[in-house]
């Protein structure tokens, strides 16, 4: 019996070390490329799906990674309000994203925060005014409703990304 259990080990180490031998680590996720997403090229196509006009951002911080782009349509099915949705993970790895809707800005919060409205104030950005609510986690976000679009920018990212994304959509 000891020498059939021998020849199960050998066998058994054959095969894994044939396969590229097998890690002991723990099994957490090893780092990587971010995904990439199109998101300036959806910004473009999201006006004919949404049925409302959509401002496609200009000038994004060349540093800037497109990682992200979604469509809530309500038209074919999805609930709540329209949306299109484009992120970026900025230089120092932080992330932002951009919501734009024909939905008032506090349908827009709500819907997107899940929180209860509650004003923390105002900032200038690119020539507007903006208004500034709690996000999830240690979030922010910024809301701005102009020619009946609403703008809506969140993330982790500085001041300084959250301006520059304003005046991308100015």
């Amino acid at each position: 019996m000891a020498v059939a259990v021998g020849v199960l080990v050998v066998a058994l180490l054959i095969v894994v070390g044939a396969l590229g031998g097998y890690s002991f680590k723990s099994g957490a996720p090893t780092e990587g490329a971010a995904p990439t997403a199109d998101v300036v090229g959806g910004f473009g196509r999201a006006a004919a799906t949404l049925g409302f006009e959509v401002v496609v951002p200009h000038d994004v911080p060349a540093d800037w990674h497109p990682n992200s782009f979604s469509l809530n349509n309500p038209a074919i099915g999805a609930t709540g309000a329209p949306v299109v949705r484009g992120g970026w993970l900025t230089a120092d790895g932080s992330f932002i994203t951009l919501l734009e809707s024909s939905a008032t800005g506090p349908v827009l919060v709500a819907q997107e925060v899940g929180t209860a409205l509650d004003n923390r104030g105002q900032v200038e950005a690119a020539g507007s005014t903006w208004n500034i609510y709690p996000g999830q986690r240690a979030e922010q976000v910024w809301v701005r409703t102009s020619a009946g679009i609403t703008f809506l920018i969140t993330g982790s990212a500085k001041p300084a990304d959250f301006q520059a994304l304003a005046q991308a959509v100015s």
